[in-house]
């Protein structure tokens, strides 16, 4: 569905067509035209860039908790992390809130991200629910276990599942690991070789 929050350039394009539209007016009849109808297509510009500043889409927000989500793993910042995870999130190993957070805290209470490059992203919205497919590459600290007992870095692919509560507010309510470097994977597959 076409959404003019996520897209205000039509609005620009808008207004560059209501002053062709009276550029040619001001040719044809040029006692028709006031010189303050060329405020119109000013005032739809600037309006364009006041709803993209002010107004903050569902989708924008979605890739706001994302960004701010691989930016506390790079600080290892459960807390922030915390913030943004449903009190009802489940996901298919880690059963409550609490479970993914205590997982989150022993990850990185060692050394553990030194940082994430997102590849590609796709986001999904569906009233009240949404779906982000994101795909990068996981750098690993030097000094962790993984640098060193596994590699540098690995590519994976990731699917959170994030509702929009009564709050207003998205918040994740499961996440989901598909592939490391392109081979299908799930929580346990992963714990299991982090165990290893």
């Amino acid at each position: 569905m076409y959404n003019i929050f996520e897209k205000p350039w039509t609005l620009l394009i808008a207004a560059v067509v209501v002053l062709i539209i009276f550029y040619i007016i001001r040719a044809v009849k040029p006692e028709k035209i006031k010189r303050w109808h060329f405020l119109m297509p000013l005032i739809i510009a600037i309006s364009a860039f006041a709803i993209d500043i002010l107004i903050e889409t569902d989708r924008e927000n979605i890739n706001s908790i994302i960004k701010s989500c691989i930016k506390a793993s790079r600080n290892e910042d459960a807390d922030t992390i915390e913030t943004f995870v449903a009190s009802d999130y489940h996901d298919s190993l880690h059963q409550s809130k609490e479970e993914i957070l205590i997982y989150c805290r022993a990850i990185f209470s060692e050394p553990a991200v030194e940082r994430f490059i997102k590849l590609n992203q796709s986001i999904e919205i569906s009233s009240s629910k949404a779906t982000a497919l994101v795909k990068g590459y996981l750098f690993f600290d030097k000094e962790s276990r993984f640098y060193k007992e596994l590699k540098p870095a690995m590519a994976v692919k990731l699917e959170l599942g994030l509702k929009k509560y009564s709050d207003k507010k998205w918040r994740i309510n499961h996440v989901e690991i598909l592939e490391i470097d392109n081979q299908t994977i799930d929580w346990d597959s992963l714990i299991e070789a982090a165990n290893m």
